[in-house]
């Protein structure tokens, strides 16, 4: 029934629906019967008779579902009958009569798409076509190689899927292997410069595939200093670099590099052109990259520029989460070998990974499952999801690497597309996960979802400090941070400097500013240190949370946290379980249940990661 095969609501379920492929050929309708012969259609083949402007047809894996309706024009409105269920449905030819686009609606039950697409019978006469070379298509980059009528190749998707078969004309029939081996089409237009057809899915539900061509995406292209480039990998994503004015190809000058993840229906080029643009300074000093999402949204002409969108959803990486078979190979993957890749291609040093809104949500996947790839993260108006939370993760390498990766949240008050309580969520718990390198840059202004007025500028020059390699800018960068009683910073930085040899001047200047810190911090310590022990309620804990904000990684203060780190442990099961099954109140539409979940939190496991939160969310219901 149609009820039963339309609806992909998981993320990995849509993904599966763009993987699994089988084929069939079709025949052409006349011009004066347009809707007359076989279609491949998202629910199957449907084979269809129009005499005049009625329409009869069949569809189902034996033909054994009917239909029957009227055409207007270019618009067939038909009733169709699935045993028991029935329903209507309307499908619009486009602007070519080998394809439509349509809906149907179950009569008292759920609706959706329903598309349809046939091979164009000119299109296997005469001379084959050449289609070797790039093509941007709806499943990714793909490069093609010709010998003779046989053509081979790879697409994009799943880093990277297989395609071959054989040319005629202009008519390309193939076999492609995304995560499951399939069949389909191309007719390729008449000037070589595009192409559409389509495949099928294992359940015989066809999708439509288009792409055109696409030099302009250069195989590891060549740079040119103070120009954006545009180039591809060997997983063929696609990418704009720039170059610092100063880069001179042929030198052994290395170059710290600003990756940048773009957000929906977006593209790299437009992020890297505005981080020239906006912030010069940071167009001197770094290579930026903007690397594209695999599944390009529109892929552009001579008039508009190609949009892509990242898969991250489903990926699990190094969590303790358990996948779904082929999201192994989802935008987290695909980008860290394109950041491997870079390196043995351009001058980089070190990456600097960021990401605006979608690209924000994959920064801290990059974050927490290939932490040593990255120096820095700057997640730009986005958000955290679960299984790259802080607590998805139990090997203590892979947390060690996490968190020696500083990390500066940007986000904005007035942000209307990824709310602001998106990044107070995922600050509250980096913060609170012993992060020491962290920073919250809070938008205030009305900057909104808007990237060049953030303050990604100065997330960057943080991020450049805090992950320095010299102690003596690290010095400095504790003294300016004392200046304004940013302790936190301070004391990041002051013991970074403990894994490098510094002079001794600068040894003495670092021994004498960790005592001034200590100064301060030794109070507090022998405060909250009896209390913690003692616990015998809750009223110390926001002071203490104040407290641990500022001198959590100070030298006096330890013993004094890995009593409250003691204590976490013993409450932070119940408190993740009391989490989880308030997610599932809220999920069941029982907001009382979940706020009262929220509220044993508070009370009961004040000492857990999600304490703040659990508080946060209270106040604002109140």
């Amino acid at each position: 029934m149609l009820p039963s095969r339309t609806h992909f609501t998981t993320p990995i379920a849509a993904t599966l629906f763009l993987l699994l492929a089988i084929a069939a050929t079709a025949h052409s309708a006349a011009p004066d019967l347009p809707f007359d012969g076989q279609w491949r259609t998202t629910f199957g083949i449907v084979t269809l008779k129009q005499t005049g402007d009625q329409v009869t047809g069949t569809y189902g894996n034996t033909n054994q579902f009917t239909l029957k309706g009227s055409v207007n024009g270019k618009k067939l409105t038909f009733i169709y009958q699935e045993n028991q269920a029935n329903g209507e449905a309307h499908w619009n030819l486009d602007d070519s009569p080998l394809s439509f686009h349509g809906d149907y609606q179950v009569h008292g039950g759920q609706a959706g798409n329903w598309d349809g697409w046939r091979p164009d019978p000119d299109a296997a006469k005469g001379k084959n076509a050449n289609l070797a070379g790039l093509w941007l298509t709806d499943l990714g980059l793909m490069q093609l190689e010709q010998t003779g009528n046989k053509v081979k190749g790879h697409y994009a998707l799943r880093g990277v899927s297989d395609i071959e078969g054989t040319i005629t004309g202009r008519h390309f029939e193939f076999t492609n292997k995304a995560f499951m081996p399939g069949n389909g089409w191309f007719d390729v237009s008449a000037n070589l410069d595009t192409f559409g057809g389509a495949a099928t899915t294992s359940s015989n539900q066809w999708y439509g595939w288009k792409g055109r061509r696409a030099p302009e995406f250069t195989p590891h292209v060549k740079l040119i200093a103070g120009k954006i480039v545009e180039g591809s990998t060997k997983d063929l994503l696609t990418y704009s670099i720039r170059a610092p004015e100063g880069f001179r190809e042929g030198n052994k000058k290395t170059w710290p590099a600003i990756v940048i993840l773009h957000g929906s229906n977006m593209n790299g080029q437009a992020y890297v052109n505005t981080i020239a643009a906006a912030w010069p300074d940071i167009a001197k000093d770094y290579i930026i990259i903007g690397i594209n999402g695999e599944t390009p949204s529109v892929l552009g002409d001579a008039k508009n520029e190609p949009q892509f969108n990242f898969t991250y959803v489903s990926y699990v990486g190094r969590s303790t989460f358990k996948g779904f078979p082929g999201t192994d190979r989802e935008s987290p993957a695909l980008v860290a070998d394109a950041l491997d890749e870079f390196r043995t291609t351009y001058p980089v040093s070190r990456y600097f990974v960021g990401g605006h809104s979608q690209g924000g949500f994959l920064t801290y996947s990059l974050l927490m499952n290939f932490p040593e790839k990255i120096a820095g993260a700057f997640p730009v108006s986005g958000g955290v999801i679960f299984q790259v939370e802080p607590s998805a993760y139990d090997d203590e390498k892979v947390r060690a690497a996490q968190r020696a990766v500083p990390l500066a949240i940007v986000h904005s008050k007035q942000d209307r597309i990824v709310n602001f309580s998106s990044a107070e969520y995922a600050a509250t718990l980096f913060e609170q996960s012993n992060w020491q390198a962290f920073h919250f840059f809070v938008e205030n202004s009305g900057a909104g979802h808007r990237f060049a007025m953030l303050p990604v500028r100065d997330a960057i020059r943080w991020l450049e400090a805090q992950s320095s390699d010299d102690p003596k800018i690290l010095l400095n960068v504790a003294n300016e941070c004392m200046k304004t009683s940013n302790y936190r910073d301070a004391i990041s930085a002051l013991n970074r400097t403990n894994t490098f040899k510094p002079d001794p001047v600068t040894k003495t200047r670092i021994d004498r500013l960790l005592k001034d810190i200590d100064a301060k911090a030794t109070p507090g310590a022998k405060q909250f240190l009896p209390k913690i022990k003692e616990n015998k309620n809750g009223e110390w804990i926001s002071a203490f949370l104040e407290y641990k904000d500022n001198f959590e990684f100070a030298p006096a203060a330890q013993e004094t946290m890995q009593a409250f780190e003691a204590l976490r442990a013993q409450q932070e099961p119940a408190a993740v379980k009391t989490m989880n099954e308030a997610r599932t109140e809220f999920q069941m539409n029982r907001a009382d249940g979940g706020y009262a979940k929220y509220q044993e939190i508070v009370d009961k496991y004040y000492a857990a990661t999600s304490y703040r939160n659990a508080k946060r969310w209270l106040a604002e219901r109140n």
